[in-house]
């Protein structure tokens, strides 16, 4: 019994492993409806505001201000919202060719994650939470491994955040 539930772990690693070096990327032939959002779930008991900020009903251009939230207020996190209006035009200054990227190519960046890793578009198919490390900001920092990509064009993105207030009222701010 012990000999087949071990068989069974090896080949359950093994396919893993070939499954993990085969492409995430989904086709997608025209880049992204702009803006595009990103959501993620962000739920926090108590948060404090580091700073005094405006609270609207929602994210979106047509809002309107519901509280205005001094800086130490204790309000509930619900979610995170990343909002792409022009993403970031990243140029290849070395040959990628796993992507099929050649030097001059250019690329689009969208939600950026963290640690290197954001939502590209590339020749035609979209790339989800993608490592991006190899991309090198317009400042220099950035890159940490095989650089091979700069920031030529910084796009246009905001963070919003929804959160209850203490007297049950939901809003977002625009965080900075």
């Amino acid at each position: 019994m012990r000999s087949v539930c071990v068989m069974h772990l090896v080949v359950f690693v093994l396919l893993a492993g070939t499954l993990a070096g085969q492409d995430q990327s989904t086709p997608m032939p025209q880049q992204r409806a702009l803006p595009a959002t990103a959501e993620e779930n962000w739920i926090v008991k108590r948060f404090k505001i580091e700073r005094a900020t405006s609270l609207y009903e929602t994210w979106k251009a047509e809002r309107k201000k519901i509280a205005e939230l001094p800086r130490g207020t204790i309000v509930g996190g619900l979610r995170k919202l990343s909002v792409v209006y022009e993403p970031d035009v990243v140029t290849i200054t070395a040959a990628m060719p796993q992507l099929g990227l050649k030097v001059d190519d250019t690329i689009l960046r969208y939600t950026v994650e963290g640690e290197g890793f954001a939502d590209f578009w590339i020749k035609g198919r979209w790339y989800k939470e993608f490592d991006g490390s190899f991309i090198t900001e317009q400042d220099g920092n950035g890159c940490s491994k095989k650089c091979s990509g700069k920031v030529t064009k910084v796009g246009r993105k905001e963070e919003w955040s929804n959160v209850r207030l203490q007297d049950g009222r939901e809003g977002w701010f625009r965080e900075y």
